[in-house]
């Protein structure tokens, strides 16, 4: 076997530590740029796609549980220097209601919950946080949002950074669910019905909230708003819960 040169002994020293290193170091913690989170994006994929170590991106946003991370909310990457495309990795409603809100917290005494539609025959969290933000409304509205199949999938559940942080809106200790569709042209798919009595039953069991403060975005005092439209089944969805 051939003898290596010190140099070369040098470098193949520095690959053998390194080994899979998952990012360069990053010399201006302090330097970076937003990125918000999408439907559908881990911290983890985060991390790959800007070449930062996540535990930067963890430190740099007072991370502890990098499973921490909600539709809509802005994570500060340290050193990147560009916006890229993060690829979203969806996972699949059946069964999984339990694990997308996950335990109860005491945050927030939760009291209610309104239900909406999104007034739209198509869209996501995403497209909707981005719509709230050109509106002045501090991003993402809701704390979940139920796809109809087409920028989510049918009956797919979107977990919003509100609902992530325990955070409220403009009304307190209400839950706000939104339903993607216009109910005043199209029916809920039974997929999202489904999904939605689910949702509502752990909801319901987690933070004691009776039927009867489960309401519609119109139905509050002093809304002259339709949503969540004409079509949507609130006294089959009432009766359902009760059963």
């Amino acid at each position: 076997m051939p003898r290596l040169k010190p140099a070369v002994w040098f470098i193949f020293l520095i690959l053998l530590v390194n080994g899979c290193a998952t990012a360069p170091y990053c010399p201006t913690p302090n330097k970076g740029i937003y990125h918000i989170v999408g439907s559908g994006q881990t911290l983890y994929r985060i991390s790959k796609v800007y070449g930062v170590n996540m535990q930067e991106i963890m430190r740099a946003n007072n991370i502890r549980d990098p499973n921490n991370i909600g539709v809509g909310e802005r994570l500060f990457i340290p050193c990147a220097t560009q916006e890229k495309y993060v690829p979203s990795f969806r996972r699949e409603p059946a069964g999984a209601l339990d694990n997308v809100v996950g335990p109860k917290r005491y945050t927030v005494t939760w009291r209610t919950i309104t239900l909406h539609h999104s007034g739209t025959l198509s869209g996501n969290a995403e497209a909707f946080d981005r719509d709230h933000r050109r509106r002045h409304m501090g991003g993402l509205f809701y704390h979940f949002v139920i796809g109809n199949g087409t920028g989510s999938g049918d009956g797919e559940v979107e977990v919003g950074w509100r609902w992530v942080k325990q955070d409220e809106v403009n009304r307190r200790r209400d839950i706000q669910i939104c339903l993607v569709g216009d109910f005043n042209r199209q029916q809920v798919s039974p997929a999202q019905y489904a999904v939605l009595i689910n949702l509502l039953k752990i909801l319901q069991k987690q933070y004691n909230i009776p039927a009867y403060r489960i309401r519609v975005h119109g139905g509050l005092p002093g809304m002259t708003t339709e949503c969540p439209g004409k079509n949507f089944p609130l006294s089959r969805i009432i009766n359902d819960l009760k059963e």
